[in-house]
């Protein structure tokens, strides 16, 4: 046994000298010595298992076929600088960055195999439709557009009930039954078994867009707050705890009497909607033929409410800004005005300067009966569609199994395991914290359908309103019917 906690360990020893020299793994294993050997033998039969998902299609000679991406830019005021819409679809040289250089490999390795291209034309982000009017343009004329749209969640919906894609569970060479799917996206956002909206590891930007809390561990050692990642792993993150913790750190900066953006928090809030899901609540479920219907109004939806007012506002929270991209709750949680601070992960890629360490942790349980954590995936994520008229479907289909299994392969893995836990994380904990995360993601067919009830929450929430099912009734009947407009429009869909 002693022997073989050996092996393993020079096995991950040799490993990471080959990732780190490249091509002189060759010069690795040497001389006589009989372990070193039995390390050479041992490596022979190392498979990644990720192996057995490989697509196994014949190469063919597409002929200079040119692939194109439709998609946003980062011109508009959301993730400050970071390309995230972008960045995991082309790369046009390495360049020394572990996420580009693996995006371009991936591309240049299907771009050899196949005799392609890829190509992307990206958006102002200004305009959010940008790429969708494009394609219902195009498709209109019998156009082709794109060979994959990258659409805003919200917006491909409208798009999609315009007859403008295809159905991707039957699309040839796609197969969503792979890990490679995301399953979550793609049961709740399909209607009737009809997938117009799908999502695969390819899109890694929709994994910036979950929600999640970051704490200023400076803060909640002075404070004298229980560690919040042993709160989280002893099931006692919870609703009740969260408002009892954020009691502390409340500080009149200025001592002026009012609390206003210039004073310290125990929470700086960003979005109220979020503990309807990491409740365990929801908006819509679906029935036994696949049809969404709504199921808010009831004894977990209000329970969660009354406990979700209680924490947004609270003198100890800050929630005069509920959007997460717009105002200075960036600025007030990097100048530590803040103990904790809900937004979406992406927002990590603005807070490397940071003077404290922080940490990440999920959103709070109901309580400790909740199964697990949920976390909500912002609308404003990337969803995949591919757009009628592409003029060789089994080329796409090919095109796009394979970058999606490439990415699940050899993408992720850097972005999770490198620039995560590396470059952007400050700690081993915040690693077993993200993968709370990313196995959490909660995917509402409400959300999708242009529903406002997730807008009434927060809209309720931020202006003290108490009563919840009066207000909800007064909104549910136009809501309601806009949402069935939308579903009978994808029933009659082909």
């Amino acid at each position: 046994m002693k022997t073989k906690r050996i092996i393993c360990l020079l096995l991950i020893i040799i490993l990471t000298m080959i990732i780190s020299c490249g091509d002189n793994s060759s010069n690795i294993v040497t001389g006589d010595d009989e372990n070193s050997q039995e390390v050479a033998d041992s490596m022979k039969n190392v498979v990644d298992p990720k192996e057995q998902y490989r697509p196994n299609f014949e190469p063919v000679d597409m002929q200079g076929y040119v692939f194109t991406f439709g998609t946003r830019d980062n011109t508009g005021v959301y993730h400050g600088g970071t390309p995230v819409h972008t960045r995991d679809l082309i790369a046009e040289s390495e360049v020394g960055d572990l996420i580009n250089d693996a995006v371009y490999r991936r591309n240049m390795m299907l771009e050899e195999k196949y005799n392609c291209r890829f190509e992307m034309i990206d958006y102002s982000e200004d305009n959010e439709q940008s790429a969708n009017l494009v394609v219902e343009k195009a498709v209109l004329a019998g156009d082709k557009s794109f060979d994959l749209l990258m659409t805003h969640m919200l917006y491909g919906t409208t798009t999609a009930s315009k007859g403008c894609f295809y159905d991707i569970a039957k699309f040839p060479n796609i197969d969503l039954s792979k890990p490679y799917w995301n399953d979550g996206a793609n049961e709740g956002y399909s209607i009737a078994y009809k997938q117009y909206l799908g999502l695969s590891d390819l899109s890694f930007s929709t994994t910036e867009s979950i929600y999640c809390i970051l704490f200023n561990k400076t803060l909640v050692t002075d404070f004298g707050i229980e560690d919040p990642y042993s709160l989280v792993k002893a099931n006692r993150w919870t609703f009740d705890t969260f408002a009892e913790v954020i009691k502390n750190g409340t500080v009149d900066v200025n001592g002026d009497g009012v609390f206003d953006d210039k004073d310290q928090y125990g929470y700086i809030s960003t979005a109220a909607v979020n503990f309807l899901w990491s409740g365990g609540g929801h908006m819509m479920k679906k029935d036994a033929d696949d049809i969404p219907y709504i199921d808010f109004l009831n004894q977990r939806t209000l329970d969660i409410y009354a406990k979700t007012f209680e924490i947004v506002n609270s003198p100890n929270s800050y929630s005069k800004e509920l959007s997460w991209h717009t105002g200075n709750t960036i600025d007030m949680f990097r100048q530590s005005q803040g103990i904790f601070y809900g937004n979406q992960l992406c927002r990590v890629n603005e807070l490397r300067d940071t003077e404290f360490d922080f940490g990440i942790v999920p959103y709070p349980k109901f309580d400790s009966a909740q199964e697990k954590y949920y976390s909500y995936v912002d609308g404003h994520a990337s969803m995949m569609a591919i757009p009628l008229h592409v003029p060789n479907q089994e080329w796409t289909g090919m095109l796009i199994e394979e970058l999606s299994y490439l990415s699940y392969k050899d993408v992720l893995p850097t972005y999770y395991d490198v620039v995560l836990n590396v470059k952007l994380i400050r700690d081993e904990e915040s690693v077993e914290m993200l993968e709370i995360l990313f196995g959490s993601k909660v995917f509402d067919p409400a959300y999708v359908l242009g529903g406002a009830f997730w807008t009434m929450w927060n809209d309720m929430i931020s202006q003290k309103k108490t009563e919840f099912v009066s207000t909800y009734e007064a909104t549910a009947k136009s809501t309601l019917t806009a949402i069935q407009k939308i579903i009978d429009t994808f029933l009659e869909l082909e």
